[in-house]
């Protein structure tokens, strides 16, 4: 058997017709058409997130950074952020000249604690990057009051997660500015890549809108020293062709979860994701935990099934850091994380069977094993 870890020829041939379709409507006759399609595309997703204004950008990391610069803070002012995860979110903490402080996970989770976060204030922390990380929700209510408590700023990384839901609310609408990812890879993807600044605030979305263009305010005037990172129109018109199928994928993404842990029910070994309320995981990713990760990763791959470990390494440790202002605290359940993650296939278009082969071929390793 032949299973790939993710693949988007199978969802781009059911969509064939409405992709072709909606490429064709980009006019190339009339110098607005960049603009036409990126503006409906932008109306279509603020609506669909609940917020006020959506900013589409070149990809995830720009969004984060821009997101990350329209704080406005001072150099070398703290964010907090979970150590486990992927480098996209320090690396944008650290290009806007602001300084990472990396906390650990809560006990039996991938996301960040909030008890590890609240201890790592100092008079220096200006902000909170909340990592909705594997398309599960953290607690938006939690997260909110705890900004306001410590009268910083929320910033919501929801590139793993559009579509979840924390107390009835989409994630992205908790805090002050959230980022959006649409990279190929992604429960939403493009093509290629491409990615967007969510808030609700008129002025950050101004400031978004400017980063985004060099930092001009207009003609060549640039008040800011931003980026060259529009979306471009043609990826602009894919998603928003695949927007209206969002939430039908993240149900038959629920529905492969819930069949993976029926599959693997009874493995205290092998530890799989569970929904801890209605509508907080939208299952970007299906990881479980297994203390022989590498040799069972090692025989699945031998089988055909593709696998991915997110994430090898804690964020304090990425070379690419070396000489910047990183701060962590010893996190041993991040770092326990690192050497048991392993990513499952899970995609819309993953049948029921090959599900029940990836498990079948799990379970027969845990017996080898001994587990």
């Amino acid at each position: 058997m032949t299973i790939p870890f993710h693949t988007n020829s199978r969802q781009h041939a059911t969509l064939a017709r409405d992709l072709d379709a909606a490429l064709r409507r980009v006019d190339l006759t009339t110098d607005a058409a960049q603009a036409d399609v990126l503006r409906a595309f932008e109306n279509s997703l603020a609506q669909y997130c609940e917020v006020d204004h959506a900013v589409a950008v070149g990809s995830g990391t720009d969004a984060l950074t821009i997101a990350m610069a329209a704080l406005d803070a001072p150099a070398g002012s703290e964010v907090i952020t979970c150590d486990f995860g992927f480098f996209a979110t320090a690396a944008a903490i650290v290009r806007a000249g602001l300084t990472p402080v990396l906390v650990d996970t809560a006990p039996g989770s991938f996301l960040m604690n909030l008890t590890a976060a609240e201890q790592a204030i100092t008079d220096r922390t200006v902000a909170v990057v909340a990592v909705h990380l594997y398309g599960e929700a953290l607690d938006g209510e939690a997260l909110h009051r705890f900004a306001t408590k410590h009268k910083i700023m929320l910033v919501e990384d929801c590139a793993q997660a559009v579509g979840s839901r924390s107390a009835g609310r989409r994630v992205g609408t908790f805090g002050a500015v959230a980022a959006l990812s649409f990279n190929w890879s992604k429960h939403l993807g493009c093509v290629s890549n491409g990615g967007a600044v969510l808030t609700n605030d008129a002025d950050i979305a101004r400031s978004a809108r400017c980063m985004r263009s060099y930092g001009s305010e207009g003609g060549f005037l640039h008040s800011r020293l931003g980026l060259n990172s529009k979306l471009n129109p043609f990826e602009a018109a894919v998603l928003n062709a695949k927007l209206p199928h969002l939430d039908g994928w993240i149900g038959r993404r629920r529905e492969l979860a819930a069949r993976y842990r029926r599959n693997l029910a009874g493995r205290d070994t092998v530890d799989v994701p569970w929904n801890h309320y209605a509508e907080a995981h939208v299952y970007h990713k299906f990881t479980v935990r297994f203390s022989d990760r590498d040799g069972l990763r090692a025989h699945l791959k031998e089988r055909g099934v593709g696998t991915l470990v997110c994430y090898p390494s804690l964020l304090h440790e990425q070379p690419a850091f070396t000489g910047h202002q990183v701060h962590s605290f010893d996190n041993p359940r991040a770092r326990s994380l690192t050497r048991c993650v392993l990513s499952l296939p899970i995609f819309p278009e993953l049948t029921d069977d090959e599900v029940d082969q990836i498990s079948e071929q799990i379970l027969l390793f845990v017996e080898k094993s001994g587990g």
